[in-house]
C-alpha cells in the first residue's frame, strides 16, 4: 500500500512535465519534408505562373550516400482546365543543395 501511493504521488508531481514534452526529432522531420514539398510547388507555379494549387502529394522518396530523390504529385488549376504535375527533385542529402529539378505534365 505504501508504494501505490508514491508512485500516484510521483505520476501527480510528474505528469505536468511529461504533457509538456514535444519530440524535437520529429518537428525537425517535419519542416525538412515542408521544405521540399514548399519547393516542389515554388517549381510548379514557375512554370505555370497562372495556376492555382488544388492538392499537393509526396509520390515517393530514395535516399542514398550522395543522392536523394523525392516526387510530388502537384493538382494545378487554370480557367480553362485541371491538371496534374510531377515534380522531381534531385538533391545532396547532406548539404540539401538542389542538383535538379524535373517539372514534368502529367498525361491526360
Amino acid at each position: 500500500m505504501k508504494y501505490g501511493k508514491i508512485i500516484i504521488m510521483l505520476s501527480l508531481l510528474l505528469s505536468p512535465m511529461m504533457l509538456d514534452v514535444k519530440p524535437v526529432a520529429a518537428r525537425g522531420l517535419t519542416a525538412t519534408a515542408d521544405q521540399w514539398e514548399t519547393r516542389a510547388v515554388k517549381e510548379a507555379k514557375k512554370r505555370y505562373p497562372l495556376t492555382q494549387v488544388l492538392f499537393k502529394q509526396k509520390v515517393w522518396d530514395r535516399h542514398r550516400d550522395k543522392e536523394s530523390v523525392k516526387q510530388y504529385h502537384i493538382t494545378l488549376k487554370d480557367h480553362t482546365k485541371e491538371f496534374g504535375v510531377f515534380v522531381t527533385i534531385s538533391y545532396n542529402p547532406y548539404s540539401n543543395k538542389v542538383n535538379k529539378v524535373i517539372v514534368v505534365e502529367e498525361y491526360n
